[in-house]
């Protein structure tokens, strides 16, 4: 390398370059995502408190891993729901549940969840629509973005692997065994979703997957993990937020009681499997990036 390429290298301010890379990296998780602006508002509100959590390690040292780690996590946020519907279909296709839980689940008292709607009306249901289109992704993000802010990469790590990394490949075998649709399409009521389906083929396949309810399972991930951190601010945010989601599901008249209470039971399995699996990952890494592991997760003063 040239003198004069040196000093115009060393005349870069990296970090700065490294937080920009990091917001237009989030800029684009919320365009692919289609996040309003109550998304964006409510990414904010969590962020707030953000300083209470950051880890003492230089951030030049930090981007250096978390950039390329959120690069990651949004090029499989790309490219995983095409990867999950094409398994959903192929599952479809092959018909290979063993189970058909319908009726067993709908001749279970309350379990229809027809209780959560005891005080509904047309704005609490847009609300709540709102609260599953986007809780399936925007629980995670919030939390994955508010982890890279705070400069630790197990953080990151940590809510990334309790959430869909870990949560996809162990909830097949139950989508593959268990058949139990939607409580909407068993009980013959109206899709509250409003969604449009193009063929019978593709409405059958978007109510079949039901036990354990993921959207459960990971925002009640996002909740056990968020009590762990020090701002009141975001634990109270996540805990309202991620409730409203599980709750969701059963407003809309979508998941069937059960399948909430497993979604909430798996999703505790998986954060202690995710907390396992950092903590064995660590202690098999190479000492020069366990070094930079350990300082990630010192404390800031």
């Amino acid at each position: 390398m040239s003198e004069k390429s040196r000093r115009w290298t060393n005349g870069i301010d990296w970090t700065m370059c490294g937080i920009l890379a990091s917001i237009y990296l989030v800029w684009r998780i919320g365009t692919v995502g289609g996040w309003t602006l109550e998304c964006w508002v409510l990414l904010l509100i969590c962020l707030v408190g953000v300083r209470k959590d950051q880890v003492d390690v230089e951030w030049m040292k930090f981007l250096a891993v978390g950039v390329p780690l959120l690069g990651v996590f949004y090029y499989f946020y790309g490219t995983g729901n095409g990867i999950w519907w094409s398994i959903a279909y192929r599952m479809f296709q092959n018909n290979l549940h063993v189970w058909n839980w319908d009726s067993m689940m709908n001749s279970i008292p309350f379990n229809d969840a027809a209780w959560a709607r005891t005080i509904s009306h047309p704005r609490l249901d847009k609300t709540m629509v709102w609260i599953y289109n986007y809780g399936f992704v925007l629980s995670l993000w919030i939390c994955i973005v508010r982890s890279y802010w705070t400069r630790s990469v197990k953080k990151m790590l940590s809510y990334a692997l309790s959430g869909h990394l870990l949560q996809f490949p162990l909830i097949l075998p139950f989508y593959h065994l268990i058949l139990l649709r939607e409580v909407w399409w068993v009980k013959g009521q109206p899709d509250l979703l409003g969604r449009q389906f193009a063929t019978e083929n593709d409405l059958l396949t978007n109510v079949m997957n039901c036990f354990p309810s993921m959207h459960t399972s990971i925002s009640f991930a996002m909740l056990l993990l968020a009590l762990r951190e020090r701002d009141r601010i975001f634990k109270y945010v996540m805990v309202t937020y991620c409730s409203a989601i599980i709750f969701s599901t059963m407003y809309l008249q979508i998941h069937w009681v059960l399948d909430v209470i497993a979604g909430m039971l798996f999703a505790y399995g998986v954060v202690k499997l995710a907390d396992a699996v950092i903590y064995w990952g660590c202690k098999l890494l190479p000492a020069r990036f366990n070094k930079l592991y350990a300082a990630t997760e010192g404390r800031a003063g």
